[in-house]
């Protein structure tokens, strides 16, 4: 066989890849044959007793599109430096040249051993090891010792996977409940199912018996998932091993899945498989390692009664009642509470018991339902557990809508699934802190249940939490409750962020659609637990801190304690700054950080776009506004507060800031022009991601929200110098922003604007202008 070249590898490799034909395993293993194909002929004349092994993933035979190609070259001890070294290069350099990733070592087979014996990498790499050319002899043998060794003191080693494991799990997350998984070293994901194969491999009975169903059983949701992986490759020209949204569709189609939904319920599915396998066998395994691989004991302990525990994990004891309808939810409760997971042998036995589709709940039912979600977090993997054999749902059927189901949100982090549980656990944080706990967990658990159904999804909650209330045997009161936790779950945050806090009536309009202080203490818990379980981008101090304010103004509505000031800024700062100007005229400028971001207040004499300018010189210095307010006293000083971020790790220019606002403000900067220069200089990437986007622009004016203000608020694609241009837009008509919420939701931005003018006795815009100052704000944004 003639050797390759790199050209020809190149071609050769892209023909494959572009099959259409293939897809999944089918590629994977075409891949690996087309790769062992160049190495024989380019290891076709090896010197005797050299040899040339695949290991890692390639070594069973499969590649993804972007997999490394791990290779061994092992040569004899006498083997010269200068011959190793050629031989080497004539076997890597024509995969490197043709753009391959290639993984290689060289390794005599004593230097090979001698290093597996204490590195787990080399280890594990060696326990596989597939001889590609060359001397088959040293091969095998060299993998037997391999082998020895990892049999030798097998405790050892399985403590060190279990380590790993633990690690990579906390950086990369589950792959069965995350929207954006990877698929490799995530909880759940391919890098488990080698981890227990090579577990395996210490050939010890205890540690096979530590294994729940055979490992071949197994092999079905590896096959998936390896198969999205290379697809992902293929589709994205990446090697990246995370499933990104923007990628879901492209895999979707490319594997005939109905659509990106279908795709990742099937992902998830086949992940839990792997993760229930792989939890319960490194736990169990765990107990060997401490106990010297001693058998477990199999002596009871009682929990509760019909409950017990053996070997670590919760079963069904002597004299359970296991038909009456309470006793799934009372088994699981009593093991979540003492931290047990659920035995596998039980929840078999119990599967098809509990409470019939559509049957009411006894008050036993009821009241263990609630001790099950008020266990923390150790209710998720229970409730996960009770749902690996329909049992959780058989007790809330509405659970099957939204079991591993993607939110398909940039905002979200889990299925919904995995969101409501992980709201219950954080719910659990302020159980003390209300006065009816039963009825925030409930409400946690349920306020997203109606994203499994048609239309808006607080809409179709609120009308399945009748039934589901009815069913649990609620009081029609507590139901009410819980139904308006589910319609106002988005209330305080929307609010908070979007509206003036210190205008009357956003309290007032909050406490008229709350309706009582219980309600907006259950409100204000679920909010955070809610937020919490969202994703980073959902939670802040900076947001804690409005909801916070929001809540105690409209616990001064319901106590009928005097509301704030209206629109007069707080703190004494206003004050000071105003005194400056008063004193000295000119503009005053002072600058702090609030932690995770940093304040910019302002003073001067009030004048036309001052909000606009100063918005537009912190665009100008890459400083993104989150929020802003203005106010104007009688004696016509203005004070502006921004709070910003800006580059992560670095401090703002506060010098130059002050030097171009006083700049612009003076009418010696050309703002427009070096705006305008700027995002020129952004490059043609952004604009290109942005044209591609699909635009969405929503524009509400309203005279309702305030009593001397008119409420602007804009939805818009996220875009260069948005602030700038809308604030700049509502200037041009001869209106004043008196106060500003500023925010950025990942692809679109929400800002929302107080605007009075002083032509109207009220300050408000009269409703015949709403029309020119939307369709001026829609041509700014389209500028």
């Amino acid at each position: 066989m003639n050797p390759v070249d790199a050209a020809t590898i190149r071609r050769m490799r892209a023909q494959l890849a572009g099959d259409p034909d293939l897809a999944g395993q089918a590629l994977a293993r075409r891949l690996a044959q087309q790769v062992d194909s160049w190495f024989e002929s380019l290891a076709g004349e090896l010197p005797s007793g050299w040899t040339l092994v695949a290991t890692g993933g390639y070594s069973r035979g499969v590649l993804c599109p972007g997999s490394d190609i791990d290779i061994m070259l092992v040569h004899p001890s006498r083997a010269g430096s200068q011959q190793v070294q050629a031989i080497a290069e004539s076997l890597w350099y024509p995969m490197w040249d043709a753009g391959l990733k290639l993984g290689p070592s060289v390794h005599t087979s004593k230097s090979a051993a001698h290093l597996a014996a204490d590195d787990l990498d080399t280890a594990t790499t060696l326990l596989g090891l597939r001889c590609l050319a060359g001397d088959a002899q040293v091969a095998a043998a060299l993998r037997q010792t391999a082998i020895e060794q990892w049999r030798r003191k097998p405790y050892g080693w399985l403590q060190r996977l279990q380590v790993t494991a633990r690690e990579r799990w906390a950086r990369h997350g589950d792959v069965a409940s995350l929207l954006e998984p990877d698929l490799k070293d995530g909880r759940g994901g391919l890098r488990d199912h080698d981890m227990i194969r090579w577990a395996l491999m210490v050939e010890r009975q205890e540690v096979y018996a530590a294994l729940e169903t055979p490992f071949d059983d197994l092999a079905g949701a590896a096959d998936l998932i390896l198969a999205v992986r290379c697809e992902l490759h293929r589709a994205t020209g990446r090697t990246s091993n995370v499933l990104l949204l923007q990628d879901q569709d492209r895999v979707s189609e490319s594997m005939g899945f109905a659509d990106a939904d279908a795709l990742m319920e099937n992902i998830s599915s086949a992940a839990h498989a792997i993760e229930w396998a792989t939890e319960r066998f490194w736990r169990r395994v765990e107990r060997l390692i401490r106990s010297g691989g001693r058998p477990p004991s199999k002596a009871a302990v009682s929990l509760d009664q019909g409950v017990i525990v053996i070997d670590g994990e919760a079963q069904i004891g002597p004299g359970a009642d296991v038909d009456d309808q309470s006793y799934v939810l009372r088994f699981a409760a009593t093991a979540a509470h003492a931290g047990r997971p659920l035995g596998g042998r039980s929840l078999r036995a119990l599967a098809g018991r509990g409470a019939p589709p559509g049957e009411p709940w006894t008050e036993r039912t009821r009241r263990a339902f609630v001790s099950l979600l008020g266990a923390g977090d150790a209710m998720v993997p229970t409730v996960e557990a009770l749902e690996r054999y329909d049992l959780f749902s058989r007790y809330l059927p509405e659970w099957r809508s939204v079991r591993s189901r993607p939110q398909r949100n940039a905002f979200h982090t889990f299925t919904v699934d995995r969101h409501l549980l992980q709201t219950v656990a954080n719910a659990n944080a302020f159980v003390r802190t209300v006065a009816r706990p039963d009825l925030l967990l409930v409400g946690a658990l349920l306020h997203d249940i109606g994203k499994g159904y048609p239309g808006d999804h607080t809409e179709a909650g609120m009308q399945l939490v009748d039934a589901i209330g009815r069913r649990m045997g609620l009081p029609d009161d507590d139901i009410t409750i819980i139904s308006a936790l589910i319609e106002h779950h988005l209330l305080l945050p929307e609010t908070a962020t979007r509206r003036d806090l210190s205008d009357p009536r956003t309290a007032a309009n909050v406490a008229a659609a709350v309706g009582s202080q219980l309600r907006l203490d259950l409100l204000h818990a679920l909010t955070e637990a809610d937020s919490l379980a969202t994703g980073p981008a959902a939670w802040s101090n900076w947001k804690a801190s409005l909801v916070e304010e929001l809540v105690q103004v409209t616990s001064d509505v319901f106590s009928g304690a005097a509301p704030a000031a209206d629109m007069s800024p707080r703190g004494p700062w206003a004050e000071q700054l105003a005194e400056r100007v008063r004193s000295t005229d000119g503009v005053h400028l002072d600058h702090l950080d609030d932690g995770e971001f940093h304040l910019l207040r302002i003073a001067s004499r009030d004048r036309v776009g001052l909000f606009a300018q100063i918005a537009g010189v912190l665009i100008l210095h890459g400083l993104d506004v989150v929020e802003a307010s203005a106010s104007t006293g009688p004696d016509g000083t203005a004070v502006d507060e921004f709070r910003i971020v800006g580059a992560i790790g670095a401090r703002p220019n506060w010098a130059k800031i002050e030097h171009d606002l006083r700049a612009a403000l003076g009418g010696g900067l050309d703002l427009d022009g070096r705006l305008e220069q700027r995002l020129r200089n952004q490059g043609r990437a952004r604009g290109r991601a942005m044209a591609a986007a699909a635009p969405r622009l929503e524009i509400l004016i309203s005279n309702e929200a305030s009593d001397r203000t008119t409420m602007v608020d804009v939805r818009a694609p996220d875009g260069p110098a948005v602030l700038y241009r809308l604030s700049h837009a509502l200037t041009r008509l001869g209106v004043d922003i008196r106060s500003a919420k500023v925010a950025t939701l990942g692809h679109e931005v929400v800002d929302v604007f107080y605007v009075q003018t002083r032509e109207s006795p009220v300050g408000k815009l009269p409703t015949s202008d709403f029309a020119r100052v939307r369709e001026a704000l829609s041509a700014a944004l389209v500028a």
